[in-house]
């Protein structure tokens, strides 16, 4: 009786998922995919923010400097998660609407099994290497040891994090994304209650806001296991459905690998930036880790509403419903714009308040806000370029969405912080990753031209464009 029922729920939630791909109003079945991650992306961002916060309550410039340090190291964990996390859920999505299940579920088995295989060998490699990635890192003798003492938590642990990771973004390729954003909630809500205690309690600063993160993962992940064990979703974690094959890899990693590599390649940036910025002072560094804590959130919340349009154009990509598609690519695009514009207020107008929640550095306070000055310009364009990478990966363009990725922090970023740093000293730095966002936007609207057209091509001859 209960595996019956079991059953009933599966097929329920299935007939409403499609629902939601192919009858919903293309706006409204937008918005229903898209505000659920967006507030998924929220809760993710007050994670980190709640880190910060708490640190900066204690006024000490070297446990603020040592977490921001640490943050490519934690950029390299989620990298490794992305490859599946991102790669996986584009082919789900188009195997869904394809009808071949069976694909979806071994997709999703050996995505999360791999992923973790991978996380475990990196830990191990981190902990081995530990001291030469501290100095690569740019930690200097005041923040070498609080920096340590936080990495080897979260590096000890990052397969929590991973798992983190690909459970919810599995969830949300089949339309599940209010389950995605419960996880969510429960590992923020933990980390809340737990910064305080471990930081101002247990004094143990930048290590407790390790601890805090890690234990909060640890039950949201608890939470979406139980998701995927009791049948509530058409995808599987169980070890009967992993069957790795060729084209499982070569569907995942031609979209995930070049959005794992661009996100290790932001971390290399931010690593150059540190070496490049701790010339001019550790405050320097802890500036820019606050106000990068507003860049990332602006970038993820408008990463997060973008990629609720993605397994929705995946879905009619392989539906054939081209048309469907491209209405939802316009609507996207004008509305992410109108999120952006609302979004680039806090640049404006609360910058300084929002550094000074921070810390009261006067140094670190007028840096930060010049980094957030500098980042207002290119806050509008952002939903342009997340739409286009976001319809390259529907559609499974590797190499349109490789350029993209690779773009940001690759081919425009690390060139712009050694040529601006070196033309214009600290301002230079301040204005790099600027540059780099708004030539990366052009780019990716240049050379989604061709795309665009195939799709119109394909719209009118009704052309069907295979899994």
């Amino acid at each position: 009786m209960e595996e019956k029922r079991s059953m009933e729920e599966k097929r329920i939630i299935e007939k409403d998922n499609i629902d939601i791909m192919i009858n919903m109003p293309v706006p409204k079945a937008i918005l229903k995919l898209a505000i659920p991650t967006v507030l998924s992306t929220i809760v993710s961002l007050i994670y980190n923010l709640t880190d910060t916060y708490f640190i900066g309550l204690l006024d000490d410039p070297i446990q603020l400097g040592a977490v921001s340090l640490a943050f490519p190291v934690f950029m390299v964990i989620q990298a490794v998660g992305n490859i599946f996390g991102n790669g996986a859920p584009s082919y789900i999505s188009r195997c869904l609407g394809m009808e071949k299940e069976k694909e979806a579920r071994r997709t999703s088995a050996v995505s999360v099994y791999v992923s973790v295989a991978i996380t475990l060998v990196m830990t191990v490699l981190c902990l081995l290497f530990m001291e030469p990635i501290l100095h690569i890192l740019g930690a200097s003798a005041d923040t070498i040891a609080p920096t340590r003492s936080y990495l080897y938590i979260i590096v000890g642990f990052s397969f929590v994090m991973t798992l983190q990771i690909i459970l919810p973004a599995l969830l949300r390729s089949e339309g599940q994304v209010q389950q995605a954003v419960i996880g969510m909630v429960i590992g923020t809500v933990l980390n809340i209650i737990l910064d305080p205690i471990f930081i101002l309690v247990l004094h143990q600063g930048a290590a407790g806001a390790a601890w805090a993160t890690i234990i909060g993962n640890f039950f949201a992940v608890l939470y979406y296991i139980t998701i995927f064990l009791k049948g509530k979703t058409s995808l599987s974690i169980v070890p009967r459905d992993f069957k790795p094959s060729a084209r499982i890899f070569r569907e995942v990693l031609k979209i995930g690998l070049p959005n794992s590599v661009s996100q290790i390649i932001m971390s290399f940036s931010n690593i150059l930036l540190n070496n490049l910025a701790v010339g001019y002072g550790d405050y320097v560094i802890s500036a820019y880790g606050v106000a990068g804590k507003l860049i990332n959130m602006v970038f993820m919340i408008t990463v997060g509403y973008v990629s609720g349009y993605m397994p929705f154009a995946g879905y009619n990509y392989g539906a054939s419903k081209i048309k469907r598609m491209l209405s939802a690519l316009k609507f996207t695009i004008l509305s992410g714009t109108c999120l952006c514009l609302v979004l680039l207020v806090p640049f404006l107008w609360l910058a300084p308040a929002f550094v000074r929640a921070f810390t009261s550095d006067a140094q670190i306070i007028e840096v930060g806000v010049r980094f957030l000055r500098a980042y207002a310009w290119v806050v509008p364009f952002m939903a342009v370029q997340m739409s286009m990478m976001c319809t390259f990966q529907a559609t499974g363009d590797a190499v349109r969405a490789m350029m993209v990725n690779l773009g940001r922090q690759c081919l425009f970023n690390i060139p712009f912080l050694y040529l601006f740093n070196r033309l214009w000293g600290l301002d230079g730095l301040l204005h790099a990753q600027m540059g780099a966002d708004i030539c990366t936007t052009v780019l990716g609207v240049l050379i989604g031209i061709p795309l665009l057209r195939r799709l119109n091509k394909m719209q009118k001859q009704e052309v069907e464009p295979g899994c």
